[in-house]
């Protein structure tokens, strides 16, 4: 279990099954820098569990029922050190001589309780494309992961640190799982997970947004822009809009899906609306 008072320094957390293709590649630079990686297991049957023994990770296994979260909380639940960097097995971080003593050293120095990552999606045809999450963070026994795919701890942080908004930090994790194209099979399993997500809680700003991007990724453009457009209207709605970091993919994402299906009309909604919400802030970037 989480100690009160954890010992300075990182853990590093990861699950997966049958990730014998990523890990060689995501576990070293971990092991350079991490004072511990956790792995949970939720059923591998190739070298997965030989591989993460090899680099030291501390193992745990869970079977598999549908909720990504509940291996990371798992693997929270055992993490020793005061800071977490939460990687998916497709992901690789990038270093530098002193990332440890950089990062760690701005950590201690601020009050944030989580921080902002960058993360570089590499894609089939050789392109970058960027985006950010949430992925280091205080070990508190208040942060834990939600969203049964496509797992964070936003609602966690928001909720517990109030007024205390994430930082963005000097980190990038190089995502490799669509260099070889995106995987269908993945992600009609992830679309049926976010289905019933949605169908349990409709009001979900960040589910909504999810099932439309994997939806359009299947082909299903209608319906993905009808998730998308459901996720604009909720964000709209939403007080504590600006904590939802994913907006800056979101609202590129619906505007370019009302255009190719023809309907610039929807686009010009989508671009009042966010001219709406930069007159209260003037530094946002109110272009879709």
């Amino acid at each position: 279990m989480t100690t009160a008072s954890p010992a300075e320094g990182l853990s590093a957390i990861l699950m997966g099954r049958d990730e014998e293709g990523f890990l060689p590649l995501s576990l070293p630079p971990l092991a350079r820098v991490a004072d511990e990686i956790i792995f949970v297991d939720t059923g591998s049957s190739d070298r997965t569990l030989e591989i993460v023994r090899q680099f030291g990770c501390r193992v745990w296994h869970r079977p598999w029922d549908n909720d990504f979260s509940a291996p990371k909380n798992l693997a929270l639940e055992h993490a020793r050190f005061r800071w977490i960097l939460n990687v998916d097995c497709d992901e690789v971080l990038q270093e530098d001589p002193d990332w440890r003593a950089r990062i760690l050293g701005q950590c201690r120095a601020s009050n944030a309780p989580a921080w902002i990552v960058r993360i570089d999606n590499r894609m089939a045809n050789g392109n970058i494309l960027p985006s950010q999450a949430l992925r280091l963070f205080r070990n508190d026994a208040r942060i834990r992961f939600a969203n049964p795919v496509h797992e964070g701890i936003a609602d966690s942080i928001y909720r517990h640190w109030p007024g205390v908004p994430p930082e963005k930090i000097d980190l990038c994790l190089v995502h490799h799982g669509y260099s070889a194209g995106l995987n269908p099979e993945k992600i009609r399993r992830n679309v049926a997970i976010l289905r019933q997500w949605v169908a349990r809680d409709p009001g979900t700003v960040y589910g909504q947004y999810k099932l439309g991007m994997n939806l359009r990724f299947l082909g299903s453009t209608s319906e993905g822009l009808y998730h998308l457009e459901q996720a604009v209207a909720l964000a709209d709605r939403d007080p504590d809009r600006d904590s939802l970091t994913f907006l800056e993919e979101l609202i590129p994402a619906a505007y370019r899906a009302s255009l190719e299906a023809g309907l610039p009309e929807k686009a010009e909604t989508i671009k009042r609306i966010v001219s709406a919400w930069c007159q209260t802030d003037p530094h946002k970037d109110c272009h879709p």
